[in-house]
């Protein structure tokens, strides 16, 4: 496991505006489109793959922030956002995403974190309904459907997050495995995906 200050290169720290970058990109498209999904956690999810749990929350806290400038309701989001980069940069130290076994697994507590965090927060918080197209979803459900306001908020959530999350792990995941061994230990966490490859435990190849 790295040391935090072992987290704090200058190419860790120049990843945060690309994943900054990568988040708002996704983010806006999805808003703007009233899509069911968020697409704000790719650039978070990256980072936090190759520089570590505290440069990943740094990001995705930094991305909310951001987009909040448009949307003031979305930043309480940051909480989950923050959190979301630690658990993913927590399983990386421990080369979740070396091998599908582990890429699977990490999904499933990334999306039961998340899940969990964000149907608390849009019932607490929002009533049920937020800005975004998942609320379409709930309405659909509660109002068309008869369904209990909770009930509807967590089956909309629990698909919108499964969805997200496997895209928003999945595409870096894919980016990781594209790069050389040369660029992976350029990055704190770097060693971690060489050595997978190195022992053969991954499908990534050299």
């Amino acid at each position: 496991m790295s040391k935090l200050k072992d987290q704090f290169t200058l190419m860790a720290i120049l990843l945060i505006p690309i994943g900054v970058a990568i988040n708002l990109l996704g983010g806006t498209l999805a808003k703007q489109l009233q899509m069911w999904i968020f697409l704000d956690s790719i650039g978070t999810f990256l980072v936090a793959m190759l520089a570590g749990p505290v440069i990943g929350l740094i990001t995705g806290g930094l991305s909310v922030v951001l987009l909040s400038i448009q949307d003031p309701t979305l930043l309480p989001w940051a909480i989950l956002a923050t959190a979301m980069g630690l658990v993913v940069g927590l399983l990386a130290q421990q080369g979740f995403f070396t091998r599908w076994g582990g890429i699977v697994a990490g999904i499933v507590i990334v999306v039961a974190a998340s899940v969990l965090v964000s149907v608390l927060m849009s019932i607490y918080l929002y009533g049920g309904f937020t800005t975004s197209g998942i609320s379409i979803f709930t309405g659909i459900l509660h109002d068309n459907m008869g369904l209990p306001l909770g009930l509807s908020v967590t089956i909309s959530h629990v698909l919108g997050e499964t969805v997200d999350k496997v895209i928003s792990i999945l595409v870096p995941v894919f980016v990781i495995r594209a790069l050389s061994k040369r660029t992976l230990l350029k990055f704190p966490l770097g060693e971690i995906y060489v050595n997978a490859r190195t022992r053969g435990t991954s499908d990534a190849g050299a």
